[in-house]
């Protein structure tokens, strides 16, 4: 296994730093003020900082309950270090975009923007767990500090190895309940081009999917991004986590944010 400071993804850093960075010029400090994307005097990498990462597939409903976290916490916590999607515009696609010899612009579409992602990964070690350690935090940041963005078995087992001071809470829900609420959810980010395929999910839930369907109750759109996303990062919880001290699944069905955002913060104020 490659180190994260040698070889391909020291490389990648690099190649980011001297020839996408600085083109792309990201807005960061304007909307992280204690976050730098270039290493420097006074900030840590954000590997070594104490962070809870919440965990989850799209339309699980983690940015809402973190959301209710933060506001419970005084507003502290949530929003400090950029989410997954802006890393993704940040770093990961724009990179992947560059190796592709591609101009660099917005991906907008969430199938297009999987691809970029998987791409990234095929070259950096980690994935976004990898993108998210090149962001730097100011060292007189203090208190609470959560995030969520990072996926599927590569991504957390990454983190779960390397970053010993993160704590990472998985939030799993029913895939056909997420498929209801990807659908009704209607949030403009959710742009997907594809076909109503439902070949992804497990045979015991094709025939539900089908029906749920016809009858309106989930979308193609939603099937589209599912099936991109599982694509990438699979439909199931980690199976490992068991194995790892810093991990804590925690089972959301037919809970509510406001219920989910509890345990968040139980998990959260216990001692290490």
């Amino acid at each position: 296994m490659i180190n994260a400071d040698e070889g391909p993804t020291l490389n990648a850093r690099e190649t980011y730093l001297r020839d996408v960075y600085p083109v792309l010029a990201p807005p960061v400090s304007e909307r992280y003020p204690l976050v730098s994307l270039t290493p420097q005097a006074g900030y840590k990498p954000l590997g070594q900082q104490r962070l809870l990462m919440a965990v989850a597939l799209t339309g699980t409903g983690k940015s809402t309950a973190l959301d209710i976290v933060s506001r419970r916490l005084g507003g502290r916590g949530f929003g400090v270090i950029p989410t997954r999607r802006e890393v993704a515009d940040w770093i990961a696609i724009p990179l992947a975009q560059h190796w592709a010899g591609e101009k660099l612009a917005p991906a907008p579409d969430r199938v297009k923007r999987f691809a970029y992602t998987r791409r990234f990964a095929q070259r950096v070690e980690g994935g976004m767990a990898a993108a998210f350690s090149w962001l730097n935090l100011a060292d007189d940041y203090e208190g609470a500090l959560l995030s969520e963005g990072i996926r599927g078995e590569n991504e957390l087992r990454y983190a779960l190895r390397r970053f010993p001071n993160w704590r990472i809470v998985e939030l799993a829900l029913h895939p056909l309940a997420r498929l209801r609420r990807l659908s009704a959810r209607g949030e403009a980010f959710d742009r997907a081009a594809g076909l109503a395929d439902i070949s992804f999910l497990p045979l015991e839930l094709r025939d539900e999917a089908a029906a749920l369907l016809r009858a309106g109750e989930i979308s193609e759109q939603a099937l589209a991004i599912t099936r991109a996303e599982a694509a990438n990062y699979g439909l199931q919880p980690f199976a490992d986590g068991d194995a790892y001290r810093n991990y804590q699944r925690l089972d959301i069905d037919g809970c509510a944010p406001a219920q989910v955002a509890d345990r968040i913060i139980e998990i959260l104020q216990r001692p290490d």
